[in-house]
């Protein structure tokens, strides 16, 4: 009886073993791009109306993003982790009928994301994945007044992505992706930015 016990022990552990050496751990590193807008609050809007000035609702946006994605290549389905951080350039904040610049603004972002990966290439030899994730990051608002203090003002900023993965070789995918990232902190300049663009990833 013991002698069965140890056997279908071991067995079970070895089975264990095989499934942990056949799933694949890939991290990957990215560099991405895009346009970023910002859908202000409504005491942001009250503030343009009566100073008279207009704040920029589109950014060019930069960025970096490292994780690992888990899976076997051949699964339909992989999980994943996304760390990464994004910087808009600066638009200027201009007065509504003169266009003279008032002040400057820029964005920045930092998140990390849990993604799945849906493939939907069928018998194609390259992988084209539907990509789907939600995350937790913070948020920054820059601005820089002309002749005065410049002030930055955080906020914890949840997201959500929707996109696709579209592999090029089994090392190098380009990825298409949408995001919204949604400030909590109240009195925020922002209810909710979105970043639409690209990246070129990296998997080793």
């Amino acid at each position: 009886m013991k002698s069965n016990i140890m056997l279908t022990s071991a067995a079970a552990l070895l089975v264990s073993v095989a499934g942990a050496n056949a799933m694949e751990y890939r991290p990957f590193v990215g560099a991405s791009m895009g346009l970023q807008g910002s859908v202000y609050s409504d005491s942001v809007k009250d503030f343009e109306r009566a100073a008279g000035i207009d704040f920029p609702t589109d950014f060019f946006v930069f960025g970096i993003e490292s994780g690992v994605r888990a899976g076997e290549y051949n699964q339909i389905y992989n999980g994943g982790l996304t760390l990464s951080a994004t910087k808009t350039t600066y638009s200027k904040v201009q007065a509504k009928y003169t266009d003279d610049r008032v002040a400057s603004a820029d964005m920045f972002n930092i998140a990390a994301s849990y993604d799945n990966y849906i493939r939907i290439s069928g018998d194609k030899a390259n992988r084209i994945d539907l990509v789907l994730g939600a995350g937790l990051g913070m948020m920054a608002y820059h601005i820089d007044i002309v002749g005065d203090d410049s002030e930055t003002r955080w906020s914890f900023a949840p997201e959500v992505k929707a996109g696709m993965d579209f592999e090029l070789t089994h090392n190098v995918t380009l990825s298409a992706t949408a995001r919204a990232v949604i400030p909590t902190r109240s009195g925020y300049e922002s209810d909710m930015t979105y970043i639409i663009g690209g990246a070129v990833k990296y998997i080793f």
